[in-house]
């Protein structure tokens, strides 16, 4: 039994106007599709006065065993979604300015690649075969954790610090040390 499930997708990207004259362009991902060879990266598959639909190319949507915590979170959303990052790329042989960093069902990695700044990060519809597929695999191998709260360790709150010296003897101390005369 495998503990990880790789399913192959081609994104779908759309390069807006903006509203706004300090924007030159908007780039967003908007879809997953099945991965098509009538397609090549950069293929206009789309365009009217306000957007140009792009397909980005073919990325893997690979989840692993370990991670089952976040795509359960993901499933209790009202609407169970994948998560697109798309980074700038800095290969002048890139027909697009944008490439597909990460496909991902994880929204806690969505988060955490969202906090950069450097990428931009969507939601976009998650297929139903990829949802029931996901939630198989879930299903499979999610167990749930107990939450099991710590106990604090008893700590003396008179314990001397690092670097500090202390301004009294302590009761028991030998009397030696940089505050003995």
């Amino acid at each position: 039994m495998s503990r990880e499930l790789t399913i192959r997708l081609g994104v779908l990207a759309e390069k807006r106007r903006p509203v706004s004259r300090w924007v030159k362009e908007i780039w967003l991902p908007v879809g997953v599709m099945p991965p098509s060879d009538g397609f090549a990266i950069g293929h206009e598959i789309m365009r009217d006065e306000k957007r140009t639909r792009y397909f980005m190319g073919v990325h893997d949507l690979t989840v692993h065993a370990t991670e089952t915590e976040a795509y359960v979170h993901n499933f209790n959303a009202s609407t169970p979604a994948l998560f697109v990052a798309l980074r700038r790329t800095t290969n002048p042989d890139h027909p697009l300015p944008w490439f597909v960093h990460v496909v991902t069902a994880s929204p806690y990695l969505a988060q955490d690649l969202d906090d950069s700044g450097e990428d931009i990060v969507e939601r976009v519809a998650m297929p139903p075969e990829i949802e029931s597929a996901l939630k198989e695999f879930c299903n499979r191998h999610h167990t749930e954790e107990v939450f099991k709260k710590r106990r604090r360790d008893k700590v003396d709150v008179e314990e001397h610090k690092f670097g500090k010296e202390p301004i009294f003897e302590r009761p028991g101390s030998s009397g030696e040390g940089p505050s003995s005369g």
